[in-house]
């Protein structure tokens, strides 16, 4: 079964920060790296969503680490997945609120 992926806000401003600031950074070629590695851990997920560690299990949420720099959060919703946030892991984890 394929799930379906909606994306928060919250994900999709993070995901368009993140695409910003590569571009800026690093230009085209690390900015179409990036969105094809983002692309693939979401085919992966939609096919099977389980297999990802759970970041909290009373939340029912699921981490994915998309690059060493970007964790993908995400919680499944019957036959749907919801996009949560992209964290830069250089970020103060004290301000993780999911």
């Amino acid at each position: 079964m394929r799930y379906k992926v909606k994306i928060s806000a919250r994900a999709k401003k993070a995901y368009e920060h993140n695409l910003d600031y590569l571009h800026k950074e690093w230009g085209n070629k690390v900015t179409l790296q990036f969105i094809e590695r983002v692309d693939k851990m979401i085919g992966i997920i939609q096919e099977n969503p389980f297999l990802f560690p759970v970041y909290n299990l009373h939340k029912g949420i699921r981490k994915c680490v998309i690059h060493e720099r970007i964790i993908l959060y995400y919680r499944i919703n019957e036959n749907t997945i919801e996009l949560l946030l992209f964290w830069n892991t250089y970020r103060d984890t004290s301000k993780l609120k999911l």
